[in-house]
C-alpha cells in the first residue's frame, strides 16, 4: 500500500478463525492472515491480570504466505485499528485489527506483505536483512517515515512510508559503540525517544558482569557523522533486550526475553520513569510483569507498540517472534496498564 492510497476492505470472513481477507492497491501482495482468540493463562481462562498488566486479549496468527512470520517488531495507530510489523526477514506487514464489544483484541484482519528495501531498491536477503526494532518518527502515523535497526549488519535505516511500503532507505549514523555487540545478540530495539534522538539498545551485555550497552543518537542525523550518548541498561539475567517503546509519562517500557532448555521462554516488562533516562545512566525501572511459558500463552515475545484506549488507559501489544518454526508460534496480545504505572 502507498500514502496515496487506503483502499482496503473486507472482502470475505475465514469463518473457522474469523479473519477478514483485505485487498486493494498496493507495493505489497495481499496476504490471508487467520486468528484465533487465546486466554492468557490456558490453565484459567477467566484470570486477567499479569502483575501490574490487565489482559485485553490475545491471538493466535497463522498464514500460509511464505514470507508471513519472524516478527521482531510493531507499530499500531492512534485507534488501534491498524499495526505495522517487521520481520527478521526483511518484510513488512500491514495488517487490521478488530475488537469486542469491551474493547478487547478480537481479531487480525489479513492485509499485506512486500519486501524491505536495501539502499539501491532491491529486497534485502541473509543477514543483511535482520531486522530487529522499528519506530515512527510521528507517533502512531503508520504511514509516513519511520527507524528500523538492524543487527548482523549493525545500522539504522530511515524509511519514508508515505511513498509506500517500496521506500528506498537512508542511512541514520550510530556510534561505533556497536562495534562491540556479539553477532545475532547485537542492535536490537530502538524507539524515538525526542524528535531529535533515538534511544537505542543491544540485545546481551558483551561480558560477563557488565550492564548491557544503549545509546542515545542523533537522530535522522547528516547521514555519516554520528552524535552519541552513552547509557546502560542494569541487566535483569537471565533476561535479554527485545524491543523498547515510549510511555505516555514520558518514559519507556522495555521488553526482555530468555530461553533456556531447563526454564523455557519467559517474558518480562519493565518500565523506565523519565527521570532515569539521561546520559550516562543505569537504566533499571521496575518490573511491571513476569511471565513463563509454563503457564501463560506466550512465545518468543520480540515487539512491543503502546497507545492511549479511549478512557486513556495505556494499552500494550505484544508480538512474538516464531524463528519460521513449526514447533513456536506468532502471537499478539494486548495488556492495559494499571492505573498508576
Amino acid at each position: 500500500m502507498n500514502g496515496r492510497s487506503l483502499r482496503l476492505f473486507a472482502a470475505g470472513l475465514v469463518l473457522a478463525f474469523g479473519a477478514f481477507a483485505f485487498i486493494g492497491e498496493s507495493s505489497g501482495k495481499p496476504a490471508e492472515v487467520q486468528s484465533a482468540r487465546i486466554p492468557l493463562y490456558p490453565a484459567h481462562p477467566n484470570e486477567q491480570r499479569a502483575g501490574m498488566l490487565i489482559y485485553r486479549g490475545g491471538l493466535v496468527l497463522r498464514s500460509g504466505i511464505r514470507e508471513f512470520g519472524g516478527w521482531s517488531d510493531i507499530a499500531v495507530n492512534e485507534d488501534g485499528s491498524e499495526i505495522l510489523a517487521i520481520s527478521d526477514d526483511a518484510h513488512w506487514l500491514r495488517a487490521h485489527l478488530s475488537y469486542d464489544a469491551n474493547g478487547d483484541l478480537a481479531g487480525l484482519a489479513s492485509g499485506e506483505i512486500a519486501p524491505m528495501l536495501d539502499m539501491q531498491g532491491r529486497p534485502m536477503q541473509g543477514k543483511e536483512g535482520d531486522a530487529e526494532g522499528l519506530t515512527l518518527e510521528h507517533a502512531h502515523d503508520l504511514y509516513g517515515a519511520v527507524a528500523v535497526s538492524f543487527e548482523r549488519n549493525v545500522r539504522i535505516w530511515r524509511y519514508d512510508l508515505s511513498h509506500g511500503l517500496d521506500a528506498k532507505p537512508t542511512n541514520v549514523p550510530i556510534g561505533h559503540w556497536v562495534d562491540a555487540l556479539h553477532d545475532n545478540q547485537q542492535l536490537e530495539a530502538v524507539t524515538l525517544f525526542k524528535p531529535d534522538t533515538l534511544l537505542t539498545f543491544a540485545e546481551t551485555k558483551v561480558n560477563a558482569g557488565d550492564d548491557i550497552l544503549g545509546a542515545m543518537e542523533a537522530y535522522p542525523g547528516n547521514g555519516k557523522t554520528p552524535a552519541t550518548r552513552m547509557l546502560s541498561v542494569v541487566p535483569h539475567d537471565p533476561f535479554a533486550i527485545t524491543s523498547a517503546a515510549n510511555a505516555p509519562d514520558g518514559g519507556i517500557y522495555l521488553l526482555e526475553r530468555r530461553f533456556s532448555l531447563i526454564g523455557g521462554v519467559g517474558m518480562e516488562l519493565r518500565h523506565i520513569p523519565p527521570a532515569e533516562i539521561h546520559e550516562g545512566a543505569r537504566l533499571d525501572g521496575e518490573v511491571l510483569a513476569d511471565l513463563s511459558f509454563q503457564d501463560a500463552n506466550i512465545d518468543n515475545m520480540e515487539g512491543i507498540a503502546v497507545r492511549r484506549g479511549p478512557k486513556g488507559e495505556t494499552l500494550l501489544y505484544i508480538i512474538s517472534d516464531d524463528n519460521y518454526s513449526p514447533l513456536q508460534r506468532t502471537l499478539l496480545l494486548m495488556f492495559e496498564v494499571k492505573s498508576g504505572q
